[in-house]
């Protein structure tokens, strides 16, 4: 679904006179889904299986930094009317520029895409024919799926909101529950408190979440202006912010969830890869039928989130990158190329990839939250040094270590 040009001609899930309660548990929902890939469920069940006795604040550490950090940018880019443009304009019109470009990138084909193609095979491979049992063959189907979903720009929120959403809410809830119900031997961690917390933190940046919380939110907040327009009375921003505490609350109780039924799994879960733990779990907790149903669930958590992500790099490209000078089936074409070469890293090369930069990234960006946060409600303008600041000292921070 186009971001800016668009929108106009999208079908919303919400058009015409939808009720308030409607456009925010639908909006809320799809973000949900956008948000909720791979990373979502693969670093909650690492961090629970290796909590151990620091499982509170493991906790506590994942939510801040894997919902309220998104929900922060959510809660910033709608307050500039969902525009990413007018929300990174503020450090420069050069420096917002590539700093978008940048970021487009990270969350697109050279990170958050590619993981999800490899969390969904390695999901799926248990039941996979032969013939798809290598990464390399399978990611073409992925990819080419991704690809033909994406086509369809006008059914994106659609997609997103009505359907993919409530069928992983609905197994990721029974996998929960009866993940509660049995319960193995607790486990012990060396680490201290401090380094639970942090490992929690440094995880919560790993899912990228507010690197793609600026774009969603331009997503969501256009649907949502497009849903209200025969009613002036409803405010695009209010609900934007609404919907955004909907899709924070399913995903941080999803969060939750995880983390306690991997720790209370946890004996059973060691030495076991981050990418193979949603299978393993779903084995231990549902066995090999019932886990069927969640792995194919969480391919479809996973494909929401690289249609969602697909959809927004294919709109910059397109718009901003190469003016429309380029087809839009062109910039698609190049995202889905460069996600299939990625997936062939793997996911830890990818983490390998992607962490050094979240390391530095992601605390500029919280402060460019807030400054601009406190440049709407407060008048305040300082923004560029305070970003530029933050930025270096995680640098060099980070290339001390």
């Amino acid at each position: 679904m186009p971001i800016e040009t668009n929108t106009k001609n999208m079908r919303s899930p919400v058009a015409g006179n939808a009720s308030e309660t409607k456009i925010v548990i639908t909006t809320g929902l799809a973000l949900f889904a956008m948000f909720f890939g791979a990373g979502n469920i693969l670093f909650p069940l690492y961090l629970g299986a290796n909590a151990g006795q620091n499982i509170g604040i493991t906790t506590l550490g994942f939510l801040i930094a894997g919902v309220g950090v998104p929900f922060l940018g959510l809660i910033a880019t709608s307050l500039f009317n969902g525009s990413y443009h007018a929300f990174f304009a503020r450090l420069g019109k050069m420096p917002g520029f590539l700093l978008i470009t940048f970021l487009i990138i990270i969350i697109g084909p050279l990170g958050a895409i590619p993981r999800t193609e490899v969390t969904t095979f390695h999901a799926l491979q248990p039941y996979l024919p032969h013939f798809l049992d290598n990464n390399a063959i399978f990611s073409l189907f992925y990819c080419g799926l991704v690809f033909l979903l994406a086509y369809r720009e006008a059914k994106v929120v659609e997609i997103l909101g009505l359907y993919l959403s409530p069928v992983k809410i609905v197994s990721f809830t029974a996998l929960i529950i009866l993940g509660f119900i049995s319960v193995e031997a607790a486990t012990t961690s060396p680490a201290s408190t401090f380094q639970a917390f942090n490992k929690a933190i440094m995880n919560g940046y790993n899912t990228m979440d507010l690197l793609g919380a600026f774009f969603y939110c331009a997503v969501a907040f256009k649907s949502i202006k497009h849903a209200t327009h025969h009613n002036p009375a409803l405010n695009p921003t209010a609900l934007t912010v609404k919907s955004s505490i909907i899709g924070a609350g399913v995903t941080g109780a999803v969060y939750i969830g995880f983390m306690w039924i991997a720790h209370n799994h946890a004996a059973s879960l060691q030495g076991i890869p981050e990418e193979n733990m949603i299978s393993v779990i779903s084995m231990l907790v549902l066995g090999k039928f019932g886990a069927i149903f969640v792995c194919v669930s969480v391919s479809f958590a996973c494909v929401a989130t690289a249609l969602a992500l697909a959809d927004v790099c294919t709109i910059y490209l397109y718009e901003e990158v190469f003016q429309k000078r380029v087809s839009k089936i062109a910039c698609l074409s190049t995202v889905m190329i460069l996600t299939y070469l990625m997936t062939n890293i793997g996911f830890q090369g990818i983490l390998r990839f992607t962490v050094p930069i979240l390391n530095i990234v992601y605390p500029a960006l919280i402060v460019l939250c807030i400054c601009n946060i406190l440049h709407k409600w407060k008048g305040i303008k300082m923004v560029k040094l305070p970003v530029l600041l933050t930025g270096l000292v995680f640098a060099i921070v980070l290339y001390l270590r």
